[in-house]
């Protein structure tokens, strides 16, 4: 069985540099952002330097290093003897004054450097020639849509060492046939599909000695009257999936028609009027249109993404040491790797983000802390071997270079490989920095790291734009169960450690519009993640910021010590590099709560916005505008796991109310297989409820788990509500407009997705405390303690319930029935019953069961069974 998944993918990544937070400045070794000195000099205070005006000693590092409060301060007009190389030379951008460090100047775009030069890793140079270029490819290199049809194309190219080529000039496109028209300029293309055709070669593109091709089939523009054409391809290749069954559903969930997909991913169904259309595949994760219009959008494309679960892999070895260290400090090394997310975050399993979690040992004072991190994680000492580090990838594209890859496209068709941007944040924390409060319970280290992160300059940035891997079954998926720890890595890590990586130059400042609240209380904390999105890749992080709401508690996040102004986050982060200059910047700015609701609900609210260029702004004097405001959070989310109608809901229905800003809601059940089913509906819709259709025969329902035969449980719930641009809330039917062949296409979600509100609804559980195990010997009227979890216990207002506890067997004990419905403490989700005193017997059975607000037991059954001894 899988690790429990964390709730936030951003949690998840800010939760392994846990060891960052409060550790002020790290020593980066050699590579000294200023460097080379003209002599190593330690020191133990701030006159040990050759002058203390010009210099401070660091005592994590006890090493001098350069001070300033202006810029001018690390020119050699005012350094004189003590002038740094790095912030003279002729040619060179001269030197920031960050955090009262000199520090190179880096560039984040060609604008930042003069003519006739370009910015690649961060510094300014000549322009590439195209004749380095060996090899190339098109992202999407597969298409099938149908007449006018919008296409967007890049094209990546490498030189002979493999690595990445961002060229000025010397990209030529070319139209290989009348099936698409239009053409592009430099990396990017973009074409609209014309003349019906089968899978051809009809747009290629040519730098230097080589080229590449995309591969197109385009569908007749007809459709026959009486139906509706679905179009089924997977959403992260492009690929058609054929064998894939379209089912027609009526209002109440039943099964009007189903067909199934062709080689070409296409199918006509008979439908008229208002049906639900859905997409069936044992692959991947089923897609529900509810309340579909047939008869308006006749043309439809559906997108499928795999099952996260079923197969695992992606790159490990020892973590890179990209510099070594000059400091006589016993330093703990930390690093984090992984490969970017394609799509939403919430589109992943949390096991596919960072990896499964592992214990590692921590030295910290004259004991050892075991921690449990994901296995993109290192930390280590100096002088001691770096550990592996594992980071699962998400399956994709690739080609037959890759070893263990005989026939590529058949790799990519069942889901067998991948390619993805690896990326890593390095750095090494001296141990007598670690702050006392390290492993006090309850710190966030999520907030920690972001609210000290921006006030380092010893962060770095590492990345490897072309990461190739394998994927093979995971263990344990054939029963349902599937263990990603056990799961191996063929690939190794593909970081080129002669590459220090890029330091994470910029640090500003980014203004987050007011908090929501999530049941009457305003969200406590904010994180911004800044990103880049690469086309067919996914989002690679390059930097990252937090801050609290608690002081006061109200709209605006708290005033940061140094900013001094509430509403403000400090962020720090890297320009794009290794191959991913000239790509969009974005900001993922997400208000959540620090504490997980006594049910298990966990509510984030998420704005995805445009960020034009990262800026040199230490003091937020421009704060960047995110321009957006959050989605409020869908409170009110019910559905019936039910068939047959239980109190206001009819069998199967889901209901929600959400912000009237959003153009889609996506209700998501997962089971423990990761297997899901994506329920696409408009707002409008989910006030008055809608109807989760039946699986036809022969697939699984993933809205329950199954264990064995009999027993189900229920699916993980998960709600969102999407605010997507292009989308226009007043004319409704927003799913049917994405996923028209004329619309925006679902599988584009996430570029045009710029706010998302999500509800994480938990999995009524309950067990046994006390007694502990079966036939353990209780005393006459003695007490017994349950857990319950996502479930929230009351009979009042906001309350869903109560703990039924059922006793059966021995003298006095049947038809005997306990209830509670408040926990012994707030937040616990533990309650604790008095047993009869004339109950007694061998072999009582004990059975705590959650039943409803009118007290009858949740559908499908919750329960726990103990068996004990009552003399």
């Amino acid at each position: 069985m899988s690790h429990p998944p964390r709730p936030l993918a951003l949690a998840c990544l800010a939760c392994v540099l846990l060891y960052l937070s409060g550790c002020g400045d790290m020593d980066m070794g050699p590579d000294n952002p200023v460097g080379p000195f003209p002599q190593v000099t330690y020191c133990s205070v701030d006159q040990d330097c050759p002058d203390p005006s010009l210099f401070f000693c660091d005592s994590a590092t006890s090493r001098c290093e350069p001070a300033c409060l202006t810029r001018e301060d690390c020119g050699v007009a005012r350094r004189g003897p003590h002038a740094l190389a790095a912030c003279d030379e002729v040619g060179g951008a001269g030197c920031q004054c960050d955090m009262n460090r000199c520090v190179p100047v880096v560039c984040a775009a060609d604008t930042d450097c003069d003519s006739g030069t370009v910015c690649r890793d961060g510094a300014c140079g000549s322009p590439p020639s195209e004749s380095r270029a060996v090899a190339c490819e098109v992202t999407p290199d597969v298409v099938v849509g149908t007449p006018g049809m919008t296409v967007d194309f890049r094209v990546w190219v490498r030189e002979s060492t493999g690595a990445p080529l961002v060229l000025r000039d010397g990209v030529a496109w070319e139209v290989l046939s009348p099936s698409v028209v239009g053409g592009g300029g430099g990396h990017q293309a973009s074409v609209v599909l014309s003349e019906p055709a089968s899978e051809h070669q009809a747009l290629a593109v040519r730098v230097g000695n080589v080229s590449c091709h995309a591969r197109v089939t385009v569908l007749p523009a007809e459709v026959a009257p009486g139906g509706v054409r679905v179009l089924v391809v997977d959403a992260l290749t492009g690929r058609p999936v054929p064998l894939a069954v379209v089912a027609v559903s009526a209002d109440d969930g039943g099964l009007e028609a189903a067909m199934v997909t062709n080689a070409d991913g296409a199918v006509w169904v008979p439908a008229e009027g208002e049906v639900a259309l859905s997409a069936f595949h044992s692959d991947y994760g089923y897609l529900t249109l509810a309340r579909h219009d047939a008869s308006q959008f006749r043309d439809v494309r559906m997108a499928l993404r795999r099952n996260p679960l079923d197969r695992f892999g992606g790159v490990k070895g020892p973590f890179p040491t990209l510099t070594e260290t000059f400091s006589t400090a016993v330093s703990l090394r930390v690093g984090l790797m992984g490969l970017s997310v394609p799509g939403l975050p919430t589109d992943l399993a949390p096991e596919s983000f960072l990896g499964p979690e592992h214990e590692v040992a921590l030295p910290v004072g004259t004991g050892q802390d075991r921690l449990s991190l994901p296995s993109g994680s290192a930390l280590w000492l100096t002088g001691s071997t770096a550990p592996d580090v594992a980071a699962p990838g998400v399956a994709g594209v690739c080609d037959s270079s890759l070893p263990g890859v005989l026939d590529a496209e058949l790799a990519i068709r069942t889901g067998a490989c991948g390619t993805r941007t690896a990326w890593a944040l390095t750095g090494e924390l001296p141990l007598k920095e670690l702050p006392l409060n390290l492993m006090a319970p309850g710190t966030d280290p999520l907030l920690q790291l972001g609210q000290l992160l921006p006030g380092s300059t010893r962060f770095f940035s590492a990345l490897s734009r072309d990461a190739r891997f394998t994927l093979a079954p995971t263990p344990g998926i054939l029963t349902g169960e599937p263990d990603t720890r056990a799961a191996e890595y063929a690939q190794a890590l593909p970081f080129e450690r002669e590459t220090p990586g890029v330091r994470l130059s910029f640090p500003f400042a980014v203004r987050v519009p007011p908090l929501p609240q999530y049941r009457g209380a305003h969200l406590d904390r904010a994180y911004v993640l800044a990103t880049v999105a690469v086309p067919g890749r996914g989002m690679v992080p390059l930097g990252l910021g937090a801050a609290a709401n608690v002081a006061p508690a109200d709209p605006n996040t708290d005033a940061d010590a140094r900013l001094g102004r509430p509403g403000l986050v400090p962020v720090r982060m890297a320009p794009t590099h290794r191959g991913l200059e000239g790509l969009p910047y974005r900001l993922v700015v997400s208000a959540t709560s620090g504490d997980q609701a006594e049910d298990g609900t966990v509510a984030t609210s998420t704005l995805v916005a445009n960020l034009p260029r990262p800026e040199f702004d230490p003091d937020g004097v421009q704060p960047v505008d995110a321009g957006l405001s959050f989605l409020s959070l869908p409170e009110s989310v019910r559905y019936n796991f039910d068939g047959a109608p239980r109190g206001e809901l009819v069998g199967r229905e889901f209901q929600a109310q959400v912000d009237g800003r959003a153009s889609v809601v996506r209700a998501e059940f997962t089971n423990r297989a990761g297997r899901r089913w994506t329920v696409l509906m408009d707002p409008d819709d989910t006030d008055d409820g809608v109807v989760v259709p039946r699986p036809p025969p022969g697939f699984e329902d993933r809205t329950f788990d199954f264990d064995g035969v009999l027993q189900a449980t229920r699916a993980k719930l998960q709600v969102e509500a999407l605010r997507v641009r292009g989308l226009d809330r007043r004319v409704g039917q927003g799913p049917s407009r994405l996923v028209a062949s004329e619309g925006l296409g679902a599988e584009r979600l996430a570029d045009l997705t710029d706010a998302v509100a999500t509800l994480s609804v938990g999995r009524p559980e309950v067990t046994w405390r006390h007694p502990e195990a079966d036939g353990q010997r209780l005393a006459r009227g003695s007490a017994v303690r349950v857990s319950v979890s996502g479930f929230r216990l009351g009979t009042g207002s906001g309350g869903e319930g109560q703990v039924r506890v059922s006793m059966r067997g021995g003298s006095g004990c049947n038809d005997q029935a306990l209830f509670a419905s408040a926990p012994i403490a707030p937040g616990r989700g533990e309650v604790e019953l008095q047993l009869p005193a004339q109950c007694s017997g061998l072999g009582v059975s004990l059975v705590a069961t959650l039943v409803d607000l009118e007290g009858d037991p949740l559908r499908p059954l919750v329960t726990a069974t103990r068996q004990v001894d009552i003399p």
